[in-house]
C-alpha cells in the first residue's frame, strides 16, 4: 500500500504519516524507487496509534508501547495485555488528576468572573484637580482664564466653561478639558488603548516599542525627584508611556495627557483613576497643541511617537506651539520612527498625507527642527529596526526597515540633564 492510500484509509494527511515515520511510530518498507510500502504490520501499528490517541496518550507514550510491541511481538498475549492494562490504568489516574485540575481552574475562573462583574464600573467621579486651576491660561493672551458655571465635587472641577476676553473658549465636561479646536482636530492614527490595535501591530513592533518605553523610563527614574513637576504627554489617544511608570515617579508630579479623541481620553482617565486615586492629571482634548496652560510651567515633554503622528497632519514642528509653556531647563524625551532615504515608504507617506511635514520620518527631522528652537539631542540611541510593523502603519512598504530612535533633547544653554 502506497503512502497516499494509507493516509486516506486512516483519514489523515500524508504529512502526518511522514511525521509518524520520522518519529519511528511507523516503519514501512522503503523500495528502491524511494517510495514507502506500508505492510499489514503498519496497518496494525496505525490502528494502535489511533486507539491510544483517543485515550489521550502522547506520541512519546505511544512510541514506548510500539517499542514494547516490536520487541515482544506480543507473542506472549498475557504479558502484552498486562503491559497495556498497566498503561491504561496509569493514564486513567493521570486523566482524573487532569480533570480535577481543570475543574478547579474552571471554578477559579468562574469566581473571578463573578468578582469582576460585581465590581463597580467606575469609582468616584473625578475631574480637573484644583491644583491645575491656577495654571489654566489663554493660549493667545497668556493670561488666566475666567471660569463660570463650575460644578465642583470634592477636590475636582467636573464641568464648567473657560473663557478669555479675546473670545477664546474652552469647556470642562465630565472632567475632561475640551478646547475650541476639538471639532476640527484630527489624528492620523487614533486607536486608543483597545485590544483592537494589537491585531494590527506586529509582535516585532510591540517588542521594539516596549524597548523604547523602557529607555525613556530609565531616563525618568535617574532624575532627582522634583516637587510639583509638570509632565506633558501628547497624542495620548494613540500611545502612552507614562501610565506604566507613574507608581515610580514622585507623588507630587502633575501630568497633562493631551489627545484628539474624547472617547480615548475618557478611557485613559478611567483606567488611571482606578489605579491612582489621587493622581494629579489633566486630560485635555486638543488637536493643535496650543494648550490652555500658563507660560513656562512645563518641565518635561514625553514624545511617545507623538512627533511622528503630529507631523503626518501638520507641516509645523510640534514643539513650536508648545514653546511658550516650556521652562528654560525643560527637556524632551521620546521615541522617533524613521526610514533611511530613498525608502519607498517615505514616498508612500507623501502620497497618503500630502499635508505632512516634508521631513517627517527622515533621519535628520529631529536634529534640524530642534536646532531651530535652540535645542539639541544630548542623548540618542538606535534601539533597532523592524521590517513588518503591522498593517496599522499603512504607509509602510513591506520588507523596508523602519528604525526606532530613542532620544533626550535639552536646551543648548543648560547643563541640566536627566
Amino acid at each position: 500500500m502506497k503512502i497516499g492510500a494509507f493516509a486516506k484509509r486512516f483519514d489523515v494527511s500524508v504529512d502526518t504519516v511522514r511525521y509518524y515515520i520520522e518519529l519511528g511510530l511507523l516503519l514501512p518498507d522503503k523500495k528502491a524507487s524511494a517510495q514507502y510500502e506500508f505492510t499489514p504490520s503498519c496497518v496494525d501499528d496505525m490502528v494502535l496509534i489511533n486507539e491510544m490517541k483517543q485515550y489521550h496518550f502522547t506520541l512519546q507514550e505511544i512510541h514506548q508501547m510500539l517499542m514494547f510491541k516490536r520487541i515482544t511481538d506480543f507473542t506472549v498475549v498475557k504479558d502484552a495485555r498486562c503491559h497495556y492494562l498497566r498503561l491504561l490504568n496509569e493514564k486513567k489516574r493521570q486523566l482524573k488528576r487532569d480533570k480535577e485540575q481543570l475543574e478547579n481552574a474552571l471554578r477559579q475562573i468562574e469566581n473571578k468572573l463573578r468578582a469582576l462583574q460585581d465590581e463597580p464600573e467606575a469609582g468616584a467621579q473625578t475631574g480637573v484637580p484644583y491644583s491645575f486651576l491656577p495654571l489654566l491660561y489663554c493660549p493667545s493672551c497668556q493670561i488666566p482664564l475666567q471660569i463660570r458655571n463650575a460644578h465642583l465635587q470634592g477636590k475636582y472641577m467636573i464641568s464648567g466653561q473657560l473663557y478669555c476676553r479675546c473670545s477664546y473658549r474652552a469647556e470642562i465636561r465630565d472632567g475632561i478639558l475640551l478646547t475650541a479646536d476639538k471639532e476640527s482636530a484630527r489624528s492620523a492614527y487614533t486607536y486608543g488603548n483597545d485590544h483592537e490595535r494589537f491585531e494590527l501591530l506586529s509582535s516585532a513592533f510591540i517588542r521594539l516599542t516596549e524597548k523604547g518605553s523602557l529607555w525613556m523610563a530609565g531616563r525618568l527614574m535617574n532624575e532627582s525627584p522634583a516637587k510639583h513637576r509638570l509632565i506633558v504627554e501628547a497624542n495620548a489617544d494613540v500611545y502612552t508611556m507614562l501610565p506604566k511608570y507613574i507608581s515610580s515617579l514622585p507623588p507630587e508630579t502633575m501630568y497633562v495627557f493631551c489627545g484628539t479623541s474624547r472617547t480615548m481620553l475618557s478611557r485613559l482617565k478611567e483606567r488611571l483613576t482606578q489605579s491612582h486615586a489621587d493622581l494629579q492629571a489633566l486630560y485635555l482634548e486638543s488637536g493643535d497643541w496650543r494648550l490652555p496652560l500658563a507660560p513656562a510651567t512645563v518641565d518635561l515633554i514625553v514624545d511617545s511617537f507623538s512627533f511622528n503622528d503630529f507631523s503626518l497632519d501638520n507641516q509645523l514642528f510640534p514643539l513650536f506651539p508648545m514653546l511658550p509653556y516650556l521652562k528654560p531647563d525643560a527637556h524632551v524625551i521620546g521615541n522617533y520612527l524613521f526610514y533611511q532615504p530613498p525608502a519607498a515608504s517615505l514616498s508612500q507617506i507623501r502620497h497618503l498625507f500630502p499635508q505632512a511635514h516634508e521631513q517627517t520620518y527622515y533621519p535628520d527631522y529631529l536634529d534640524e527642527n530642534f536646532s531651530r528652537i535652540g535645542m539639541e539631542l544630548s542623548e540618542r540611541e538606535l534601539l533597532g529596526t523592524m521590517s513588518d510593523p503591522g498593517s496599522y502603519l499603512r504607509y509602510h512598504v513591506p520588507n523596508e526597515k523602519l528604525h526606532l530612535l530613542a532620544y533626550l533633547a535639552k536646551h543648548r544653554d543648560t547643563g541640566t540633564s536627566l
